[in-house]
């Protein structure tokens, strides 16, 4: 019989314990069931991934991808592979980095370097090991491999209270309409171009030594996500279209949709908060991209990294743009009961954005 799930890529770096998975693909820790039978009936697979090490010589178990057997072909490409990775990556990322702002602690999980995919993996047949990037295509024996993590973090655990849960669905969404849909939609050809900008912009800015000069280049990332998603097919994407975008979110602190913060460059207009934050960071971007002097105190807002600031952003303007709020509506003449859970699933979806938002809050 043959097998309903194929392993598609390892990622070392991941050990994935919340759940993100759609009816084509999903990323799965290796105690996964579906893995589970795979290893049974492939046992070359259990070596595989037993073979993996932290650079000290640990034992690491190494996430994995799955694609489903009914996936379409388009969905095996190394574009829809990646932008399962970006899913993830964003779905985690920006919430890590608020999480940061709000409580000023380190967070390894506010970097997108954990959801990196192995180069090597094993061949179709669970044979050998195969490797193909830009710069080498290779292969080898399975008997003569040893994996390692990625050295610029340890592995890293993601469990669901991890996860933007309402951002990961509407993305597992968009990833169906863009990689196993007829015809696709031009927004969802730009969102994936977005989102693969973004999780470039959410890595470790540099594996060492880094400085403030990795720092804005990781900004300008940021903004060129922002721009791609609000691309439209013809015309052009800007500051004045992103921060459209920005003030479509319905903000649950009222004091988010008031207009008193003075625009840069133009006192005379008052922006919200988003829009004056994301004025700021374009113009770090420029600075840094155009090699106008920049101070390093220019890349903290109140004393809170810019940086983490661009990443809440963009969670934000994901809000505005693909209109990210609770829609659904109490059923005339609810029970207590009814009413009960309708308030808790409010509540739960609105938690998300509320953190995002006690972020921006932080830089005033």
């Amino acid at each position: 019989m043959p097998d309903e799930w194929t392993p598609i890529v390892a990622l070392p770096n991941l050990d994935m314990r919340g759940k993100v998975e759609c009816e084509h693909a999903a990323i799965v820790p290796p105690d996964d069931p579906r893995v589970d039978i795979l290893r049974a009936n492939h046992p070359r697979l259990t070596t595989f991934i037993s073979r993996f090490r932290g650079q000290f010589g640990d034992q690491i178990w190494p996430s994995l991808v799955l694609l489903h057997a009914s996936a379409p072909d388009s969905c095996r490409t190394a574009e829809a592979v990646t932008g399962l990775r970006d899913v993830i990556a964003v779905s985690v990322v920006p919430r890590a980095r608020a999480r940061r702002l709000q409580y000023g602690q380190a967070n390894g999980l506010a970097f997108s370097t954990a959801f990196q995919l192995y180069p090597w993996m094993l061949d179709k047949q669970y044979e050998e090991m195969i490797l193909t990037n830009s710069a080498a295509m290779g292969a080898h024996l399975l008997e003569a491999f040893h994996g390692q993590t990625f050295p610029e973090q340890g592995q890293m655990t993601v469990m669901e209270q991890d996860v933007d849960m309402p951002l990961a669905n509407l993305l597992l969404n968009h990833w169906v309409l863009r990689f196993a849909a007829v015809p696709v939609a031009w927004a969802d050809r730009a969102l994936f171009r977005s989102l693969n900008m973004a999780n470039e912009a959410a890595g470790i800015p540099a594996p060492t030594a880094s400085t403030f000069y990795d720092v804005g280049r990781s900004l300008a990332h940021w903004v060129s996500a922002y721009e791609i998603m609000v691309h439209p097919e013809v015309g052009i994407s800007n500051k004045v279209k992103v921060a459209a975008e920005l003030e479509k979110v319905q903000w649950l602190n009222a004091g988010l949709a008031a207009l008193n913060h003075s625009s840069p460059g133009n006192p005379s207009q008052q922006k919200q908060l988003a829009t004056w934050l994301c004025h700021k960071i374009y113009g770090l971007r420029d600075d840094f991209l155009h090699g106008n002097d920049v101070a390093g105190l220019a890349l903290l807002q109140n004393n809170k990294p810019m940086i983490d600031f661009a990443a809440c952003l963009y969670r934000l303007l994901l809000t505005g743009f693909f209109d990210l709020h609770f829609h659904e509506q109490l059923p005339a003449g609810a029970d207590a009961e009814t009413i009960g859970k309708f308030a808790a699933a409010r509540a739960r979806f609105n938690s998300y954005q509320r953190l995002y938002e006690e972020a921006l809050l932080t830089a005033i």
